[in-house]
């Protein structure tokens, strides 16, 4: 019998829930090459979500879509949850 486990990413995407401002809808994942890629030398301060992968170590976020457009254009997101 298959193993009902589930690793962390499926668990996040279960949630249904935006990792930076909560939102509900139209939930998407980004994903960083590496973790160094966040901490490489020479950058400006790190944007919010930077600093929660970081924190939490993983390449990946579950996030909105208002919120990914906002990554990839470079704007600043809201602060990430507590």
């Amino acid at each position: 019998m298959a193993s009902m486990k589930r690793n962390e990413l499926i668990h996040r995407l279960l949630a249904e829930c935006c990792e930076i401002c909560e939102a509900r809808t139209k939930l998407e994942v980004h994903h960083v090459r590496k973790l160094a890629d966040l901490n490489r030398p020479g950058r400006r301060d790190k944007p919010a979500w930077m600093h929660l992968m970081a924190m939490r170590r993983r390449k990946t976020l579950v996030i909105c879509r208002r919120c990914h457009e906002d990554i990839h254009a470079g704007r600043g997101t809201a602060p990430p949850r507590k």
